[in-house]
């Protein structure tokens, strides 16, 4: 088994332990923090660290890895300043009161998600697979490690305590592993080589933050909606049922995506198309796909009852509501890439428009009707549109069809 798949497997395996040592409020609260997390990393990085593989030589690429933490820790400072004078205010402002005395770990979780992310870029940078798998490893090892051992102690908010510290432990193991093999490439770093490589690559934040921080808006708003709008218990449970789904599927999709790409994009190159790999990836995938949808959706409230405990049932009804909706989205995650592979990104962005759009209104009217599985039914009937119009703009891309283009 590979390192991603051992790293991948490991919160999984650890959710029967942690759905027990914590309540569906405590998952809530940790949802709704990680919720806000991933909004600094967006950008508190200019995401320049997706630019760590493009300069030829070592020591011009040190100082983009440089340059990405600087930033990082830069804007880290100035939120944890902010946090720590407008916290309460911030999450009052935010309807997420819960979180009033946590608000100033947000940017410190952010930060050191982003860092492992530099020194992850680094990794695939110089091909060091090995180092990259034991890095994940490390980062949700750690991380469901420590959350466990606070969940033993019974100290609060011990989900988000965890995730904090692990990712401390994650970091200190990345760096200490490149370190250990690059550290003489530092000295190479100067101020005014960063600052070249800001402007020159000044284009990766001008045009990857603002889709980014769509998508990310998109996807943790179904969160931050049921925590505010229908408390911590009901987020907690969606997150488990979001955890069980998504993560499998996350994995098997993208180990689809890296077959389907190697081939999409000779073909595309080619011939001009790629409609062939690209139904025969679509049909495995569904082949692969129904029998598990429909025992899952049979049988989920008394599978959750059975694993994680008799508190997550109701969970187990909220996974009906998600199976069709994550079906699709298993469905479409290996050939999503054929914006990519046509040159066509800017569908994306229009494509992501879409995507916040069909999950803000269904949320907007399940909140006007004061109901949880009415708003978490037409969520999913929104987000599966969503999915199935870039499934759409997808195949097209396959077939070579221009007008899709012309279209949007």
């Amino acid at each position: 088994m590979s390192g991603v798949a051992i790293a991948q497997a490991i919160p999984v395996l650890c959710s029967p332990i942690l759905s027990r040592l914590f309540t569906p409020d405590d998952f809530g609260l940790y949802a709704n923090f990680m919720a806000f997390v991933a909004f600094p990393v967006v950008f508190i990085s200019g995401r320049y660290e997706y630019a760590i593989l493009l300069p030829k030589r070592d020591e011009e690429a040190i100082n983009v890895l440089s340059l990405s933490c600087i930033l990082a820790i830069f804007f880290t400072l100035i939120f944890c300043f902010v946090s720590l004078g407008f916290g309460n205010s911030i999450a009052g402002l935010l309807n997420a009161n819960q979180l009033g005395s946590y608000m100033w770990l947000i940017p410190i979780c952010a930060l050191f998600a982003v860092i492992y992310s530099i020194f992850n870029e680094w990794c695939i940078r110089k091909k060091w697979f090995v180092t990259l798998g034991k890095n994940k490893i490390s980062n949700t090892s750690g991380i469901a490690g420590t959350s466990i051992l606070f969940g033993l102690a019974k100290l609060q908010p011990g989900l988000i305590l965890g995730e904090i510290l692990g990712r401390i432990f994650s970091v200190t193991t990345a760096i200490t592993r490149v370190l250990r093999k690059d550290k003489h490439l530092f000295a190479y770093v100067t101020l005014n080589k960063m600052k070249y490589f800001a402007r020159r690559y000044f284009n990766i934040p001008k045009f990857t933050i603002p889709g980014q921080f769509l998508n990310t808006f998109g996807g943790q708003l179904p969160v931050l909606v049921l925590s505010s709008q229908f408390g911590l218990y009901e987020a907690g449970l969606f997150m488990m049922s979001d955890k069980v789904l998504g993560t499998p599927i996350t994995f098997l999709g993208n180990s689809f995506s890296d077959v389907f790409k190697q081939r999409a994009v000779q073909d595309y190159q080619t011939f001009g198309n790629c409609i062939n790999i690209f139904k025969k990836t679509t049909f495995s995938v569904i082949k692969i796909a129904l029998i598990p949808f429909i025992v899952l959706f049979i049988t989920a409230p008394y599978f959750f009852e059975f694993v994680f405990g008799s508190e997550w049932y109701v969970a187990g009804i909220y996974t009906r509501y998600l199976c069709v909706m994550y079906m699709i989205i298993f469905i479409n995650t290996p050939t999503c890439w054929m914006t990519v592979i046509a040159e066509k990104q800017h569908l994306m962005l229009i494509w992501q428009v879409f995507y916040v759009v069909l999950t803000v209104i269904p949320l907007y009217v399940g909140v006007m009707l004061s109901d949880i599985k009415i708003t978490l039914l037409l969520f999913c009937i929104g987000r599966s549109i969503a999915y199935l119009i870039q499934f759409f703009i997808s195949y097209k891309l396959a077939k070579g069809d221009s007008k899709i283009i012309k279209i949007l």
